[in-house]
C-alpha cells in the first residue's frame, strides 16, 4: 500500500544559513573548584579578547571581576555536587536526607531504645501487710553522657515491666526481685480532640523511646500500628519520628483508623531517653528511701540495688546504620525468602524489653524438596559495638516475627551465635624525633584500630590477620614498623591470624598499643 501525500522531491536542506556556534577549545567540566574557574576564565579571555586584555596582574579590576565569578561558579558547583549526592542513598550526607530517602521507600529507622535492668528491693524486717511501693520509682544517676533517669517498675514472669501498677513487696517477706529498671523518662501530654480527620499530636519532649509510646482516649486503650491498611476505622494510632527521634502521633479518617471525636479527651503516655549510657554495670547503684506501710506509724526504709547490668541500651540507628540496612532491607520487598532477605529482617529486628539484635547468619539447607531448613545464627546488640548472647524472650518474638512474613512450608531454628573475644596487642616503633608526640600518635592508631573492628565492618566466619590491620596502619607514614599479635582463649588460635567458624564472630575485648622510640 502506497503512502499518501508523500512528495518524494524534497529540496535538500540548505545548511549555509545555520548560526555556527564558537567551540570553545580544551573545555574540562571536571575542573570545577575556585582556582581552576579562574585560571579557565583567564585563559578564556585572553583566546577570545586578548587584543582588549593582555594585562591579568593581581590588582587589576579585571582580576576581582574573575575571581567574584570564580567564587560565583565554585559555590554554584559545591551546591549541584551536594545535592546530587544528597539524592543517593551510597552519597547522602545529611541525616534529615537519610531519613527522607528511607521513608520514601517505606523503610523505618530504628529510634532508641532505653536500657534495662533487673532490680532488687529489700527491707529490714519481714511486714504484716504488704508494703506499696508507687512505680515508677525515678532513680537519677551520673555518667560519662551526663544525667541519666531509670524507672523502676513492677515486672511479670517474663520480665517485662508492668505499667500503671504499684511495686509490692507482700506480706510476710523481706525482698522484692520482680522489679525491672527502663533508662528514661515517663511523659504524659494530655490534649482535646478536635473531630477533624488525620489528627496528629506533636510529642513535645524527644528523643522519644521506640515503642513506649500508648494512647488512651475517653478511657480506652488504642493500639499502635505501622499502617492504616484496614478499611474498616478501628481504635488505632501511628507513630512517626524525625531525624531527632522526636516523635508524632497520628489517627485516621473513619475510613482506615478511627479520628478521636471531638471533645474526647486524648491522654498519651510515652518514654524519653534512651542510649548506651544507661547500660550502668551490675551493683552500680545501691541506694535506701522510706516509705509508710499501712498500720504502721513508722516508715519502712528499702534498699534499692541493681543486680544485674544495664543492657539493650541504642542510641537510634545512625546515618551509617540507615545506608548499611535501607538496601538490603529493599531488597527483600517485604518478605523472607533467601538467606540475604533473613538477615536483613533479623538486623533491623528490635523489642520493646529485649534489645535488638546486632548481627545474624542465615544458612539454607535443603533435603531435595521444596522445604528449607534455615539455621539463624544471632547476637543480640551491646552497647556501640558490642555483641552478646541473647534471652529466650527475644527469640521467642524474633521466631513469631518471622513466622508471618517466610514461606509456609520454610523451617526456621534459631540459634546463638558464638563471639570470639581477642586481645590486640600493638607494638609500633618511631623515629625518637617523635616522642614529643607520642598522645597524638597513639590517638591515631587506637582510632584507626577501632575503625577497623567496627561491627559493620565484620561476619561471621571471617578470619582476622594481622597484615590487614597493618595495611590500615601504614596510612600514618611516621611509623617505622608495627608488630601486631591477637591473643584469644585458644592457644592454637592466637598470634598473627585467628579463623573462625561459620557461626563465630571476632570481637575485640582490649586494644593495648605499646611505642618504642629509637
Amino acid at each position: 500500500m502506497a503512502f499518501q501525500n508523500c512528495p518524494f522531491d524534497i529540496t535538500p536542506f540548505d545548511k549555509s544559513n545555520l548560526i555556527k556556534t564558537p567551540v570553545l577549545a580544551n573545555l574540562n567540566y571536571t575542573n570545577q573548584d575556585f582556582w581552576s574557574m579562574k585560571s579557565r576564565l583567564i585563559d578564556l579571555i585572553q583566546e577570545k579578547f586578548g587584543d582588549d586584555f593582555g594585562d591579568f596582574i593581581e590588582s587589576d579590576l579585571a582580576i576581582m571581576l574573575i575571581e567574584n565569578w570564580a567564587f560565583i561558579a565554585d559555590t554554584l558547583s559545591f551546591k549541584m555536587d551536594q545535592i546530587a549526592n544528597e539524592i543517593f542513598i551510597d552519597t547522602v550526607s545529611e541525616i534529615d536526607n537519610a531519613f527522607r530517602l528511607a521513608l520514601l521507600v517505606g523503610f523505618k529507622p530504628q529510634p532508641p531504645i532505653g536500657a534495662r535492668s533487673l532490680w532488687s528491693l529489700s527491707i529490714g524486717n519481714v511486714l504484716t501487710t504488704d508494703l506499696n511501693i508507687p512505680a515508677p520509682q525515678r532513680i537519677d544517676v551520673s555518667t560519662e553522657d551526663g544525667p541519666k533517669t531509670i524507672e523502676l517498675f513492677p515486672a511479670d514472669q517474663n520480665n517485662n515491666a508492668i505499667f500503671d501498677e504499684n511495686i509490692v513487696i507482700t506480706a510476710g517477706n523481706f525482698l522484692n526481685t520482680s522489679v525491672i529498671g527502663l533508662e528514661g523518662e515517663t511523659i504524659i501530654q494530655n490534649i482535646t480532640g478536635d473531630g477533624s480527620v488525620n489528627q496528629f499530636v506533636n510529642l513535645t519532649t524527644g528523643p522519644v523511646i521506640w515503642n513506649s509510646i500508648r494512647v488512651n482516649i475517653d478511657g480506652n486503650d488504642w493500639k499502635q500500628v505501622d499502617f492504616f491498611t484496614d478499611s474498616n476505622p478501628r481504635k488505632e494510632f501511628r507513630v512517626e519520628y524525625d531525624s531527632l527521634y522526636n516523635a508524632f502521633v497520628l489517627f485516621g479518617n473513619n475510613r482506615a483508623g478511627q479520628i478521636p471525636g471531638e471533645s474526647s479527651q486524648v491522654r498519651i503516655t510515652y518514654r524519653t531517653g534512651g542510649g548506651v549510657a544507661g547500660n550502668i554495670v551490675t551493683n552500680a547503684i545501691e541506694l535506701q528511701r522510706n516509705f509508710s506501710a499501712d498500720g504502721f506509724d513508722f516508715n519502712v526504709p528499702v534498699t534499692f540495688v541493681n543486680f544485674t547490668r544495664g543492657e539493650f541500651g541504642y542510641e537510634g540507628d545512625s546515618i551509617e546504620t540507615i545506608k548499611r540496612n535501607l538496601p538490603a532491607w529493599l531488597r527483600t520487598q517485604n518478605r523472607v525468602v533467601s538467606g540475604d532477605d533473613f538477615e536483613a529482617f533479623t538486623d533491623q529486628f528490635s523489642t520493646e524489653f529485649n534489645g535488638k539484635i546486632g548481627k545474624s547468619k542465615a544458612i539454607l539447607r535443603n533435603y531435595g524438596c521444596a522445604a528449607n531448613v534455615v539455621d539463624l545464627y544471632i547476637l543480640g546488640a551491646d552497647g556501640d559495638d558490642g555483641l552478646a548472647e541473647t534471652n529466650n524472650e527475644l527469640k521467642i518474638e524474633l521466631q513469631e516475627a518471622i513466622d508471618s512474613k517466610k514461606m509456609l512450608t520454610d523451617k526456621v531454628c534459631i540459634r546463638n551465635g558464638v563471639v570470639v573475644e581477642v586481645d590486640v596487642t600493638i607494638d609500633v616503633t618511631m623515629d625518637k624525633f617523635y616522642r614529643k608526640f607520642e598522645d597524638e600518635y597513639r590517638e591515631r592508631v587506637d582510632r584507626k584500630t577501632i575503625g577497623f573492628f567496627l561491627l559493620p565492618n565484620w561476619d561471621y566466619e571471617k578470619t582476622l590477620r594481622a597484615v590487614d590491620l597493618l595495611k590500615e596502619l601504614s596510612s600514618i607514614k611516621e611509623i617505622a614498623s608495627v608488630d601486631i599479635n591477637f591473643q584469644t582463649d585458644v592457644a592454637a588460635n592466637s598470634g598473627e591470624t585467628v579463623t573462625t567458624k561459620f557461626f563465630e564472630i571476632i570481637r575485640p575485648v582490649s586494644i593495648e598499643i605499646n611505642f618504642e622510640f629509637e
